[in-house]
């Protein structure tokens, strides 16, 4: 298996010099075709999206747009690395931005068409070489997508690591790998990480590990909130996906003097939910298949309901169905998996806040620390809260590439910094004027 992970690793890395001997206006040109190919292919990556992941068409359909939407954005972005004369004391010192060389991506089942669009363009305009690893369950999805996106690159720019978890690990600390981009679970990231801190005791060089982990997002209703508004963007960003989303809303909190009007319009915007077959485009949630996200939510709904717990509004599984399902959380279960950690089905939970004082502490009471959303509320609140990406009166699903997802504590490590600059390092270089 070593030898294959080399075989591998050494593709993109005689690839990658090429890739970073084009101008970055070049390859700037070159995502702009790929994106033109992912459009041109994305019937059919929409159509397995549904068949194979499980994804309702018309988000399947939204997270296309979405990944076209970052390759457009990329000349924006790719501002960050262009080279630029910087103050000096005598002479001339230039800015460079320089790629690492090879970048490994570990990809995430439930944006199987995202995840690999903003990692490998990204790398790619960059100057880097990536090798690709699709998550076992959303492998065709993720190969369809990238098998559009490396046409306009040289050969073997993206090379896919088509491996079970933990053959693929290995790549993590492997010596020809030097920046990795990991889009996982928490408990995931940080086995890498020790991977990596075993590998470091043994040699093996540094290099960045860029950790997109789990989230356990609050959205917050505040004094001033549309509560209409409010209503219907829990609901969607709540259950799109069943729920399966790192950015989704899954702590919901709400001062006690809006909690009836808030459920008045919450309650009827969750029941408006179309919960049925992925290829029907009027289908909001897929029933969540069974598997480990199943029997998690199963157990979070039993423990949340035995502590004091009320449903709000529907009722876990039904009919072989989990439906979108709040759960309103008494102060004295905060401890309980549903409130701790991420809900990743259509779980949530909902809890009652004192003032907006008291409801920003429940948003900043968790391990991670990926996004937030607030409606209503001050600048004070707003600047009080602890996340790396934060929406005001919006969904937090707001769709904006510039509006980078990334996270803190458990969440993450740079923030909400986008790819491109990751994944290059910065090279000074000054220059004295030389005698006549």
């Amino acid at each position: 298996m070593s030898h294959t992970l080399s075989q591998l690793v050494n593709r993109a890395a005689a690839a990658q010099p090429g890739i970073d001997g084009l101008a970055l206006d070049e390859r700037l040109a070159r995502a702009a075709a790929a994106g033109d190919a992912l459009r041109a292919a994305a019937p059919g990556i929409v159509d397995q999206a549904v068949l194979e992941v499980g994804q309702p068409r018309r988000f399947a359909t939204r997270e296309v747009e979405s990944a076209l939407r970052l390759i457009d954005a990329l000349p924006d972005l790719a501002r960050a690395i262009r080279p630029s004369e910087i103050p000096a004391v005598s002479g001339t010192t230039h800015l460079e931005w320089k790629p690492y060389g090879v970048v490994f991506g570990w990809h995430a089942a439930n944006s199987p068409v995202w995840v690999p669009t903003v990692v490998t363009q990204s790398a790619l305009v960059a100057g880097n070489a990536v090798l690709s690893r699709p998550s076992g369950r959303a492998r065709a999805t993720t190969e369809l997508v990238i098998d559009a996106l490396k046409g306009a690159w040289p050969e073997d720019a993206i090379v896919i690591a088509d491996l079970p978890a933990p053959d693929a690990e290995p790549l993590v600390a492997h010596n020809g790998v030097n920046a990795v981009v990991a889009h996982g679970s928490t408990e995931t990231c940080k086995r890498h990480l020790a991977r990596l801190g075993r590998a470091y005791e043994h040699g093996v060089p540094f290099r960045p590990y860029i950790p997109e982990a789990s989230g356990n997002d609050a959205l917050v209703v505040l004094p001033g909130a549309n509560l209409a508004t409010a209503a219907e963007a829990i609901a969607f960003s709540s259950f799109a996906n069943g729920g399966q989303l790192c950015m989704s809303a899954k702590r919901i909190i709400v001062t006690r003097d809006l909690e009836d009007d808030l459920l008045s319009h919450l309650v009827p915007a969750v029941e408006r939910l179309v919960v049925g077959d992925p290829n029907d485009e009027s289908t909001d949630i897929a029933p969540l298949a069974g598997g480990p996200a199943l029997t998690r939510a199963r157990a979070a709904l039993d423990e949340a309901l035995l502590v004091g717990g009320r449903t709000i509004v529907g009722e876990g599984e039904s009919g072989g169905v989990f439906t979108p399902t709040i759960v309103c959380l008494p102060r004295t279960a905060l401890h309980v998996g549903l409130w701790r950690e991420e809900s990743f089905a259509p779980l949530r939970s909902l809890v009652v806040a004192d003032d907006p004082d008291d409801a920003i502490a429940l948003a900043n009471d968790s391990a991670y620390g990926l996004g937030a959303a607030v409606f209503g509320g001050t600048e004070r609140h707003i600047e009080a809260l602890r996340a790396a990406r934060v929406v005001v009166d919006t969904s937090p699903l707001y769709q904006d590439p510039h509006l980078v997802v990334g996270g803190v504590r458990d969440s993450g490590i740079a923030g909400a910094r986008p790819k491109i600059e990751q994944l290059v390092y910065a090279r000074r270089v000054h220059r004295e004027p030389r005698g006549g």
